[in-house]
């Protein structure tokens, strides 16, 4: 661990706020750029091969790693004013993401499978615990105080998100459309066209369609098999803890409001937020758009959810260098 903090430091410059604040500004406007110029619509057509493949491989992994490296390098580090154990919870679940992201872009890009349930998903699992466990031991460390009224704001936001979920987790209007119209249909209907069907000639069986075996190596088959009946389990699972995390980050914007501490923090919570937004919107694309194709616009929200904790970790990195020079009297804010 301490060979690894001495690597990072000899690369000092790169993890500098200013820096890092350069970078993310000029990452985001790319990825905006890309995505509201190139996606297109959420369905009803075929977006390019090089767009599907920019955004998926280029565009989310590279600032989900950079971030993942910044707050591994805040972890190594004893002196984080927010504890060095949060941040490589951080780092361990955004490499675990961007892990993830690769076999479930793989999954559709190379060996045209369905990506609801690929070997991504048990990098996806660890991305979430990761995640709740660093927000559960910043709140405990930090021993976190709010009045009523503020638990009161935390309950209602976190109310409104369930609502909102449970409302993209419903069935699709389609299957009970389907089974109205059977309903509705009157009998004399349904008399003459058996009548019409019994009076025309069968066609000759036609032998059934076989669909395409996909061309994926063995073990991609084998993960296949065993993840895709969780698939839509774990979409689900995964904006239920978005919830859970959008609540925590909640709690500690009202814990830290007003102190200089708050900056990492309030970082923290947009980019769980953006992944709250992607993720949502995600869960309700797979559920109610049939065919989607990935790479529509609100994806961004992946990508600026990782480059938020980046920005985090960056003035984390800060404030451990002014404290690691003597300056100590700014750093630490009463907890509200």
């Amino acid at each position: 661990m301490l060979g690894l903090s001495q690597t990072l430091e000899r690369w000092e410059y790169l993890w500098r706020k200013q820096n890092v604040t350069y970078w993310a500004f000029g990452w985001s406007a790319l990825s905006l750029f890309t995505y509201i110029f190139f996606s297109g619509p959420a369905q009803g057509i075929e977006r390019p091969f090089w767009y599907r493949i920019f955004t998926a491989y280029i565009l989310q992994n590279v600032p989900t790693i950079f971030a993942g490296l910044l707050c591994i390098r805040n972890g190594v580090s004893r002196r984080m004013p927010s504890g060095s154990q949060v941040w490589l919870l951080f780092g361990t679940a955004l490499l675990a993401y961007s892990v993830g992201n690769i076999f479930f872009s793989s999954w559709e890009l190379v060996w045209q499978l369905n990506s609801t349930g690929s070997l991504g998903d048990p990098f996806f699992v660890i991305f979430y615990i990761c995640l709740l466990l660093a927000m559960f031991a910043a709140i405990v460390n930090k021993r976190v105080r709010l009045n009523i009224y503020q638990w009161a704001i935390v309950l209602g936001i976190s109310i409104y998100a369930a609502t909102i979920l449970l409302w993209i987790l419903k069935p699709p209007a389609d299957s009970s459309n389907t089974v109205v119209e059977a309903i509705s249909t009157p009998a004399s209907q349904v008399q003459t066209t058996a009548v019409t069907s019994a009076a025309t000639p069968a066609p000759a069986l036609a032998a059934p369609a076989v669909e395409p075996t996909p061309d994926a190596p063995g073990w991609v088959m084998f993960f296949d098999g065993i993840l895709k009946p969780y698939g839509q389990t774990l979409n689900a699972f995964y904006v239920w803890c978005d919830i859970a995390l959008f609540a925590m980050a909640i709690v500690m914007i009202l814990a830290f409001w007003g102190g200089r501490l708050s900056n990492a923090w309030q970082f923290i919570a947009q980019g769980i937020t953006c992944y709250y937004i992607a993720d949502m919107w995600f869960a309700y694309a797979g559920n109610q758009i049939p065919d989607y194709q990935g790479g529509f616009m609100l994806e961004v929200f992946w990508i600026l959810g990782a480059i938020q904790f980046g920005v985090a970790a960056g003035i984390e990195f800060e404030h451990m260098q002014a404290r690691k020079q003597g300056d100590e009297d700014w750093i630490y804010d009463d907890v509200g």
